[in-house]
């Protein structure tokens, strides 16, 4: 296993987003300290696709950017699965088992990241896939996974010629890679880990932050790995985070190994 790291002293660290709240943080300790892989799940309960904060694409909708066809992947696991445009509260969780934030726009607020906490704590999974990073930058952090605010070019594997669109083929050993070769992405933010998080998907080791988001490799540029699938076992529950939900959309989800990747974590969440 591989555990994606920044030079701090090639990029400044304001380049990642971390905002500490400290009820998030205090149990993100307490998660740590009683983490039990091999823990029981929580009862069987629903998958809830968030609509509450402003979801650019929808799991129910099926035009070539939604998700429609990664919701179905759910029900044909046996899954029930619905929708939700209500805020994040303990209440709201009852009865949850599976919690995707797929794409907002709008920030998760702190008293939500702290029920989201919880309920992975608990046994609950989350997947948060990134189309903005702000929005959920606060939401990942409790859990050791810490989101960009910039976008990653890849010299190498690139599709269509775009240096912002390419296979991910650094992957590590773990359930949601397993059988996956390479993870296609169209635009993408990086991610770093820490604590017991790790990066299990991540860039060559010449993709470079493109800090200015001109495709090109400017100076100062910091040039290396960048992490781009996250995943925890968090208390007794599971966290996946991509930094890109391109992956999950319906014009991509058949590009290279994505439709192998987004049904593992479906697996995995089982």
């Amino acid at each position: 296993m591989f555990k994606a790291t920044l030079r701090m002293t090639a990029i400044s660290a304001l380049s990642f987003l971390v905002f500490s709240a400290a009820p998030s943080s205090a149990l993100a300790a307490k998660g740590r300290d009683t983490d039990n892989p091999g823990a029981k799940k929580a009862a069987h309960g629903k998958t809830v696709f968030d609509l509450a904060h402003a979801e650019i694409f929808s799991p129910v909708q099926t035009g070539p950017l939604h998700y429609s066809a990664f919701y179905e992947g759910f029900k044909r696991a046996g899954e029930d699965v619905m929708v939700s445009a209500v805020n994040i509260t303990p209440e709201s969780l009852e009865g949850v088992k599976t919690v995707v934030f797929a794409g907002p726009s709008r920030d998760v607020w702190p008293s939500e990241v702290d029920s989201l906490v919880k309920f992975v704590h608990d046994g609950g999974n989350l997947l948060v896939l990134l189309h903005i990073s702000k929005p959920v930058a606060r939401l990942t952090e409790p859990f050791g996974i810490i989101v960009s605010n910039f976008v990653v070019s890849e010299p190498e594997n690139n599709i269509g010629g775009q240096s912002q669109d390419f296979y991910v083929s650094k992957l590590a050993p773990h359930p949601v890679t397993e059988g996956v070769k390479k993870i296609a992405v169209f635009g993408t933010w990086g991610l770093m880990t820490e604590n017991k998080a790790q990066t299990v998907a991540a860039t060559s080791d010449k993709a470079w932050a493109d800090l200015n988001r001109n495709r090109v490799l400017d100076k100062g540029e910091p040039v290396q790995s960048f992490g781009i699938v996250a995943v925890n076992q968090f208390g007794k529950g599971k966290v996946v985070v991509v930094t890109d939900d391109a992956p999950f959309a319906n014009k991509f989800i058949n590009e290279g190994d994505n439709k192998k990747f987004t049904d593992n974590i479906i697996r995995w969440f089982k």
